[in-house]
């Protein structure tokens, strides 16, 4: 019996180690949950303007046979989604009434004489990938409405990773670079409702249209 004895012992002291786990686990479990929640709560706040990033984002797929030429998805970065940006920095905290102003300021500036795009573009050969070379293989235009095509002002490319609204464009991944393109309204471009932005080089062409609002 003794012996018995000896067994049994261990075995309530397992069982008691077991659910003491048990119990650490679980609190880890609700913890994570948690925090779980409250990054889907701080998502939330941001969807509307994802929104409307969604619905301002063309995407252009070019390809010869089965092999993949480009692909462009490009965001036109309005006014009003820049102040969109804005404002969720400020009811996060990141910028006080000041530094928003400052923005919202600049942003009005800007507006009467830029056209600004944000480019995602994946080319499989890396040397193929040079929107802002001097001597780039690829050639921008945009057309307002029926009139004649504009060359940009100029191409910057981005570090995404130094973007403080980087969130903005989820379609910029790993494997794209980031460009933004920028095009004074001039020409055909002021007071367009229409826009297409073409891209063309030796090697593959295609164009991107944003359309009024049905």
């Amino acid at each position: 019996m003794r012996a018995g004895g000896n067994i049994i012992g261990p075995m309530k002291h397992g069982r008691s180690r077991i659910s003491a786990l048990l119990v650490a686990a679980l609190l880890v479990a609700v913890a994570a949950c948690a925090e779980r929640r409250s990054n889907v709560e701080f998502s939330i706040r941001r969807d509307r303007v994802l929104d409307d990033v969604l619905k301002n984002t063309r995407t252009l797929k070019v390809y010869r046979d089965l092999d993949t030429i480009f692909i462009a998805d490009v965001l036109w970065y309005k006014p009003e989604l820049r102040r969109a940006f804005v404002a969720s920095l400020k009811e996060e905290g990141r910028i006080n009434d000041e530094q928003a102003a400052t923005m919202t300021d600049e942003i009005s500036k800007k507006e009467g004489r830029e056209l600004e795009f944000i480019v995602g573009f994946y080319t499989p050969d890396k040397s193929w990938n040079d929107l802002d070379a001097v001597h780039s293989m690829w050639r921008l235009a945009l057309k307002g409405g029926g009139g004649e095509p504009v060359a940009p002002e100029r191409i910057e490319k981005l570090r995404v990773d130094k973007m403080q609204d980087a969130w903005l464009f989820p379609f910029i991944t790993p494997w794209k670079s980031a460009y933004r393109v920028t095009f004074a309204r001039k020409g055909s471009l002021p007071g367009a409702d229409r826009y297409a932005l073409r891209l063309s080089s030796v090697v593959g062409e295609g164009s991107l249209v944003w359309e009024p609002s049905k």
